[in-house]
């Protein structure tokens, strides 16, 4: 009897280092999410022009207000903003970066 035991002592070790262990595969996080309702002031255009800082309002759903750089990925939104501009945008965020997607120059 006691070589039984040996034997089933073995395959359990053997069943339990053939267990799938891997861990769980994380969510894709690339799903990308728009805000509406951004507004604030442009403070600053990044020297490459492709990030300004702006001095926004709450934006509902996404962020308090603050003073936050944003990307500036499209041409259409480089060209139409400039330090000291008064602004209404959309965010845009896929979770690790964000960016205005949509401006609008206000008086």
């Amino acid at each position: 009897m006691n070589v039984n035991y040996r034997v089933l002592f073995i395959l359990s070790f053997l069943l339990v280092g053939c267990s799938d262990t891997q861990p769980p595969a994380e969510p894709e996080t690339s799903a990308v999410k728009v805000y509406d309702g951004g507004v604030g002031k442009v403070r600053e255009i990044v020297a490459d022009g492709n990030m300004a800082v702006i001095v926004h309002d709450e934006i509902p759903g996404f962020m308090t207000a603050m003073t936050m750089t944003f990307g500036l990925r499209e041409d259409s939104v480089r060209s139409a903003i400039a330090t000291g501009d008064s602004i209404s945008f959309q965010v845009s965020t896929d979770g690790i970066d964000s960016w205005i997607s949509q401006v609008r120059v206000i008086h």
